[in-house]
C-alpha cells in the first residue's frame, strides 16, 4: 500500500511536470506566457466571460497572480476586462472575455492541445479512458477533502495553541 502511494504520487508529479514542460515550451510559439495558456482555453469555454476570481479558482492559481498577470493579456489585446455594475473596473469581480484576437489565440491553444492529446491517448481505448478520468476524479476529490481537512485540523491547533499560550502569560 505504501507502495502503490509513492508509485501514484510519483506518476502524477511526472504527469504534472510534462504537462508544465508543454505550455511552456509551447507559450512562446503562441505568443504568450504559459501561465495564459490555461485562462485563454478557460474564457475561450466560456464567451460570456468569467471574473478574475472564477479563473483563479478553476486554475487553483491565486487572484492576486492573475491580477498581476491578466493585464499583459489585456494589452496585447487579447482580452477586455468590463466594467461591475458599480462602474468600477479591474477587481476581481470584473467581466474578461476574449476579444477576436483572443478567439484565435485559443483556437491555436486548442489545436495545439489535441495534438497533444492525440498522442497522449494513444494505444488507449474510449472506456479505458473514461474509466481512467471518473477515477482521476474522484482520487481528486478525495485528497482535496483530507488536504482541506488537514488544514482546518492544523488552523484548529495553532489556535488552541495561541489560545493556550495566552493564558499561561
Amino acid at each position: 500500500s505504501q507502495q502503490r502511494f509513492y508509485i501514484f504520487t510519483q506518476l502524477i508529479d511526472g504527469v504534472h511536470k510534462c504537462i508544465h514542460k508543454l505550455k511552456f515550451d509551447t507559450a512562446p510559439y503562441l505568443g504568450v506566457k504559459s501561465v495564459h495558456i490555461f485562462w485563454v482555453y478557460e474564457l475561450y469555454m466560456h464567451p460570456e466571460g468569467l471574473t478574475a476570481a472564477e479563473l483563479a479558482s478553476r486554475s487553483m492559481i491565486s487572484r492576486s497572480l492573475i491580477s498581476r498577470e491578466i493585464e499583459s493579456l489585456q494589452a496585447d489585446g487579447y482580452i477586455e476586462i468590463h466594467e461591475t455594475a458599480h462602474g468600477k473596473r479591474k477587481n476581481y469581480n470584473s467581466h474578461i472575455t476574449l476579444t477576436e484576437s483572443g478567439r484565435a489565440l485559443a483556437q491555436s491553444i486548442t489545436k495545439e492541445a489535441l495534438t497533444v492529446q492525440e498522442g497522449v491517448r494513444a494505444g488507449i481505448s474510449d472506456e479505458e479512458l473514461a474509466a481512467f478520468y471518473a477515477t482521476l476524479e474522484k482520487l481528486y476529490d478525495n485528497i482535496k477533502k483530507v488536504t482541506l481537512e488537514r488544514e482546518a485540523s492544523e488552523h484548529l491547533t495553532r489556535t488552541q495553541n495561541g489560545a493556550s499560550l495566552l493564558h499561561r502569560k
